[in-house]
């Protein structure tokens, strides 16, 4: 026989003890795979590619509801794709969807902040409270060594994004009816939390009032998030990262012990109104130097951000609230409730 027309015939012979080899150590290696691993192996056919499906054991930490059964459970959770919405003090903040189509906002804690005792002490305490003005917690669990806290998702996103984002096509300035709306429901927001207590009997605070952590409903009201913060993360930290709006007097006085209360709360909420009437970003402008500043030079039309059209009484009523707030002593600050009553009395 002639040797060239051999030649294809010897080439694909040899083709075939390759092929044969690679599909039997494929197959093995997928086998060893199941046998050794909590995953599972699903989709597998004589001669296709198998799709290897790997579901990290998860441990629940707090749940509402019956969420898992009805939604996702923390193992399929976890391993789903994620939209990075922000980095905040207590972890990354992620947009998810459940292969139902509901959406939900998930939050990854930053590792090291406490222990994971305490994290599951807090997350269970918190995940018991229900309010209207706070933000609601579906579900919380162990992956991987990471605890996830899962959240209702509002659409609108945050006061910051609302007050300071980009001008644009889809752009729609808060109008100060709009603004007067969400500073009530903030203050009731944080009114509630200051009346309840930890189980030692503490009364509860939020740390620091931010526009981050206001989130805004399709019906223009608004819940607090992240009242959790102070529980889960050191005062130190959260007191670096919020330059502008921390009461004084844990700033000032090296000998003043860094703790929270409803004082500073009421502090940092004053300049949550100022912000609101300005537009101006806390962490930019000493708000409070500015609106004197203001005032002086131009009065109450230089003080208010223009895109909320006229100026109105109730803007310098709000500016007013704001300034109580803002005491320098905290004994002379107003309480919440106070502050919540004065919010409602506004004329127009």
């Amino acid at each position: 026989m002639n040797k060239a027309a051999c030649l294809p015939r010897g080439l694909f012979s040899i083709f075939c003890i390759i092929y044969a080899a690679i599909e039997l150590i494929f197959t093995r290696a997928v086998k060893w795979r199941t046998k050794f691993s909590d995953g599972k192996v699903t989709n597998i056919t004589p001669g296709s590619v198998p799709e290897v499906k790997v579901t990290l054991p998860a441990k629940l930490i707090f749940e509402q509801d019956g969420f898992a059964k009805k939604y996702c459970d923390g193992s399929e959770l976890a391993q789903l794709p994620k939209v990075m919405l922000g980095e905040g003090t207590m972890g990354t903040l992620f947009k998810l969807i459940l292969n139902c189509g509901f959406i939900v906002t998930a939050r990854v804690i930053r590792q090291g902040l406490v222990k994971p005792d305490d994290i599951e002490l807090w997350i269970n305490f918190f995940g018991g409270i229900r309010n209207t003005w706070l933000l609601p917690m579906h579900l919380s669990f162990w992956c991987g060594g990471e605890a996830f806290v899962v959240y209702e998702y509002l659409c609108l996103g945050s006061l910051e994004e609302l007050l300071h984002g980009s001008e644009g096509i889809r752009y729609t300035p808060l109008s100060w009816e709009v603004r007067k709306h969400i500073a009530l429901c903030a203050a009731m927001a944080i009114d509630f939390i200051h009346n309840q207590v930890t189980k030692k009997g503490s009364n509860l605070v939020c740390g620091v009032v931010k526009a981050s952590n206001i989130l805004i409903r399709t019906d223009c009201s608004a819940c607090l998030s992240g009242y959790e913060t102070p529980y889960l993360v050191p005062p130190t930290t959260i007191i670096r990262r919020n330059s502008g709006r921390v009461a004084p007097e844990l700033i000032s006085n090296q000998n003043y012990p860094k703790r929270f209360t409803r004082k500073s709360d009421v502090y940092s909420f004053g300049i949550l109104l100022l912000e609101l009437v300005t537009a101006k970003r806390p962490t930019v402008t000493n708000l409070g130097e500015y609106v004197i500043e203001k005032r002086k030079r131009e009065g109450l039309i230089g003080i208010c951000d223009p895109k909320m059209g006229e100026v109105k009484e109730s803007m310098r009523e709000m500016i007013r609230i704001a300034e109580s707030c803002l005491s320098q002593s905290p004994k002379d600050r107003p309480s919440m409730d106070r502050v919540v009553h004065m919010l409602q009395q506004m004329k127009d």
